[in-house]
């Protein structure tokens, strides 16, 4: 066997071999429990949202519709879509709106918008999302479940990402296999004893944990607020878990310019602090693509095949078999693309804008 021809097979069982392992990892994920009868007056919900017309609706009626009975607080920041005047129609028994009031200096917008919606709550068990997010009806009662039965002050959640149209299907798993690899181990994060891991768009906490951890000053002028969250709870010695639920389900954008510009600023503010670890994925998704690229110019095409049937296949395991992982490495040089730009804005010290505001450091 020649040096080449190892050098490809050995790369593309790497890719084929990370691949397997997360899709794996994915797949030991712990369920949540039954669900168990939830008093009324157990959970409030804090719903912030700017701009949500297209989903406000949707989600409001998921949250309704929830066993547990929640109560729901959309706390509206600004919004110019008419967002607040089609909440305001739907006001009623354990729906309230209220203003988040002007955005204070060193404060982000959505911290600011939930640490208005916890002013005067009683209930002993609130659970912070986002408009974009659509709950099985059972999701909130199982949650509950959970932290009874772990003994826990906090459950985050990572749900279904839906995906439509071809820009999205195309970044969106390739989004996530990344975050799912970097993760590891989903029985970790689920017994509490993994690294501080969360998704805002669904965290459901102890209210007088939070409130003994101090708050939403504490994470004020966080970019990833929801890790700083579950971060500051564990500082304070209390116990936090991240868990896979498909009852989740997860719109987060729409459309292929909306989708780049969104994650731009996610992947920007993950991986813009962490330079050792922006330089290990960039690694992971370029020497492939520089070494297929290496060995298509050297006339190589039966190592060239090989390496890209093994991207390909890796590719469509984290895409769970959608035929869209025949155009790799496409999707590996989008990916690299977007980390770079986001990691670049980070240190120019400004996040690309969203919905008219501007992250700075």
């Amino acid at each position: 066997m020649s040096a080449t021809l190892a050098f490809a097979l050995l790369l593309g069982a790497s890719l084929l071999g990370l691949a397997l392992r997360t899709e794996e990892q994915r797949r030991s994920a712990p369920p949540l429990p039954p669900p168990f009868p939830v008093p009324p007056g157990t959970v409030t919900v804090l719903l912030p949202v700017r701009d949500e017309r297209a989903n406000v609706l949707d989600c409001l009626d998921a949250l309704l519709a929830q066993t547990a009975r929640p109560s729901v607080r959309v706390i509206d920041d600004g919004s110019t879509d008419g967002t607040r005047e089609l909440v305001r129609e739907r006001i009623g028994p354990g729906l309230e709106l209220i203003d988040a009031g002007p955005l204070p200096d060193g404060w982000r917008g959505k911290v600011n918008g939930l640490a208005a919606g916890w002013q005067g709550l009683a209930t002993p068990w609130v659970l912070l999302t986002d408009a974009d997010a659509r709950l099985g009806p059972e999701l909130l009662a199982r949650a509950l479940a959970a932290a009874k039965e772990r003994n826990l002050d906090a459950v985050s959640l990572a749900g279904t990402q839906e995906a439509r149209g071809f820009g999205e299907r195309l970044l969106i798993p390739a989004v996530f296999a990344l975050l799912d690899a970097q993760l590891g181990d989903w029985q970790a994060t689920a017994s509490g004893a993994g690294p501080a891991v969360a998704n805002g768009q669904f965290i459901l906490v102890r209210r007088e944990a939070w409130d003994a951890a101090g708050g939403f000053e504490t994470v004020r002028n966080e970019t990833l607020d929801d890790v700083a969250l579950v971060a500051r709870l564990r500082q304070n010695g209390f116990r936090t878990a991240f868990l896979r639920e498909p009852e989740l389900r997860v719109r987060m954008y729409r459309g292929f310019r909306e989708t780049w510009r969104g994650w731009r600023r996610n992947l920007g503010g993950l991986f813009g602090p962490r330079p050792g670890t922006l330089a290990a994925v960039l690694a992971v998704l370029l020497v492939p693509v520089l070494a297929l690229a290496g060995l298509l110019a050297a006339g190589r095409w039966v190592e060239a095949a090989l390496l890209w049937s093994a991207g390909a296949a890796a590719s469509t395991v984290f895409r769970s078999g959608s035929i869209l992982g025949l155009l790799y490495p496409l999707d590996a040089l989008l990916l690299a693309a977007l980390l770079s730009l986001g990691s670049a804005d980070r240190r120019r010290g400004r996040l690309a804008t969203w919905k008219g505001r501007e992250i700075r450091f």
